[in-house]
């Protein structure tokens, strides 16, 4: 999320805390938490940057139910986890821009960056996979073939979902059920319900401030799926579960499992 989104995020988790629903505890069985681009430990240096193995092996470690991680193309088509669009915030190597850079170069250079390959195969069937794609198949030519490849050993909906800021990025794959497809919203909910209703996409996640009760009950009388975030304290976990939600995507799974 850009800095201003995760300060308004960790504000309505304290504001948040005052519903009288944080106080119905959440049975831990029972939820589906999604961490955010892995269990990942913040800060230069860190044995487990964001969207890598590391990351993703300490909640499989944990049990967590799934992981969101964050999907771009290389020069030469690979699809490779990061989600930056260049390697300078976590790596200090802004030289080195993912989609102007081919595989063997960021192999060498960054080995810490994970192919999607890798991933599905070590978590695949373990760990729930919320895909998200941050380039288009439209300007992407090879996205498409690509995934569709990569993940023809998994169930889709079942194992994975595709997620997106951008509803079209999604349309390059309608071979999969409409289920699989997940339309995601910042700060623009009206228009992302707004096309997800047109698109026939199973699913809408967002700001668990800004998806109210009444949407919850629409989009799941409609059988869709919703998922909240960023759910980061113990209390919100307890609000949004009572509310029904079905996935809850954040950025610290750990905490909220303490």
């Amino acid at each position: 999320m850009p800095d201003w989104t995760e300060h308004l995020n960790t504000l309505a988790n304290q504001l948040w805390r005052l519903s009288p629903a944080c106080r119905i505890t959440a049975d831990p069985g029972r939820l589906k938490l999604v961490a955010h681009r892995g269990a990942y430990i913040a800060g230069i240096n860190s044995l487990a940057p964001e969207n890598t193995l590391a990351a993703f092996d300490r909640c499989l470690q944990h049990n967590i139910w799934g992981i969101e991680l964050d999907v771009r193309l290389t020069q030469d088509g690979e699809p490779v986890v990061h989600h930056d669009p260049a390697c300078g915030r976590l790596f200090q190597r802004p030289d080195l821009q993912i989609a102007n850079t081919t595989f063997a170069t960021l192999r060498r250079e960054l080995p810490q960056i994970p192919h999607l390959q890798e991933v599905i195969e070590q978590y695949g069937k373990q760990l729930h996979l919320m895909i998200e794609l941050k380039v288009s198949w439209r300007d992407y030519k090879p996205l498409q073939p690509q995934l569709t490849r990569l993940l023809t050993a998994l169930e889709p909906a079942e194992d994975y979902h595709l997620l997106s800021l951008e509803p079209d990025h999604l349309e390059g794959f309608r071979q999969l059920p409409p289920a699989a497809l997940v339309d995601v919203a910042l700060t623009n909910v009206s228009d992302i319900l707004r096309q997800n209703q047109a698109l026939g996409h199973g699913a809408v996640a967002g700001s668990f401030a800004l998806i109210g009760n009444a949407t919850i009950r629409r989009l799941q009388l409609a059988g869709k799926q919703v998922g909240t975030g960023q759910i980061n304290l113990p209390d919100i976990m307890n609000r949004e579960a009572a509310r029904g939600v079905d996935w809850l995507f954040t950025d610290k799974p750990l905490h909220l499992l303490d």
